[in-house]
């Protein structure tokens, strides 16, 4: 089956992304194009690029996050300094070693721009300027609305051909207080400031769809890096206990808010596989090997089930 896929964020739970994709790729799906919000972006560009599902489940379980986000230069100094680093350094974790691993492994696939991500399909009706197998969200917040790369750089005044791949998923990736914001030079000399995806989606599941009234000519999957809200009763997702706590539940519930439209609807949930890692913390970049191991198992047992449920998808479209 081909299909477009759908990446949502979770910080240190991505590994879990690469498990359902490898699931997904061993019952013959392939993916056209690849959509990613925060470390849904840095799984898709790979996947997006040419790395094959296999080697992108294996590097999952080999790879030590904290080596691609260190803590920052203050931040290393204890729990006290991590609050000079959000003030100087907007951000606990350093994500420059990302964005450097992130350029070269793609070009290991010939990548930098996303030039070099464009699809030439004449027969795909999509139009010109959204002709990529990539596309990953940020969040503007000079401007106050999401954004779409490298469909969006026409707003900048930039040829999103030439938009570094590597620097528009280190924005999609940049959560506020933990990553510094990314900084994006306009054509006019202005600047932008972009922070993660995630803050105002992290699941853009219709992210694809036809507004044409048309069918679509392949069908969208989404991975959700959290357990099916139709089955799971009463769950506290951000259990308040004080006021840390509470500020936390005020921005989870923020973030999830805009993404809930989507898990009313059977349709989505329908096409979306559900991975729960609700007991593995988002900035957890210190996973055990163990905890990464089970995280990518989850996965594919995740997949998995989807697919059984869902006998029709093996037919080619």
């Amino acid at each position: 089956m081909q299909a477009d896929l759908v990446l949502e964020g979770g910080g240190a739970k991505g590994v879990a992304l690469a498990g359902a994709i490898a699931g997904l790729h061993d019952a013959g799906c392939s993916f056209q194009r690849v959509a990613g919000t925060s470390v849904g972006a840095i799984v898709g560009a790979l996947l997006a690029a040419g790395m094959p599902a296999p080697e992108l489940e294996q590097r999952a379980r080999a790879l030590d996050l904290i080596d691609i986000a260190p803590l920052s230069r203050w931040s290393r100094f204890g729990p006290w300094a991590r609050k000079v680093s959000v003030l100087l350094e907007r951000g606990i974790y350093d994500h420059t070693p990302l964005r450097r691993w992130l350029t070269r492994e793609l070009a290991r696939y010939g990548v930098r721009t996303f030039g070099d991500l464009r699809i030439d399909d004449p027969s795909a009706h999509i139009s010109a300027d959204r002709n990529y197998r990539l596309v990953v969200t940020a969040a503007d917040i000079t401007r106050g609305r999401p954004v779409r790369l490298p469909w969006d750089a026409v707003h900048y005044g930039l040829d999103p051909d030439e938009l570094l791949v590597a620097d528009a998923v280190a924005a999609s990736a940049a959560l506020p207080l933990a990553f510094e914001p990314v900084r994006l030079r306009t054509a006019a000399g202005q600047e932008a400031v972009l922070v993660d995806g995630g803050l105002l989606s992290r699941f853009p599941i219709d992210v694809f769809d036809r507004t044409d009234q048309q069918p679509a000519r392949w069908p969208t999957v989404g991975i959700k890096l959290s357990c099916n809200p139709a089955s799971d009763g009463f769950v506290a997702r951000y259990p308040v206990t004080g006021p840390l706590s509470y500020l936390q539940a005020l921005l989870g519930t923020a973030v999830a808010s805009w993404d809930v439209r989507h898990l009313d609807d059977p349709a989505m949930i329908d096409r979306t596989v559900f991975v729960d890692t609700s007991d593995v913390s988002t900035l957890d970049f210190s996973l055990p090997q163990e905890v990464r191991d089970d995280l990518v198992d989850r996965g594919r047992h995740a997949a998995r089930t989807w697919l059984e449920s869902r006998p029709h998808v093996h037919t080619p479209v």
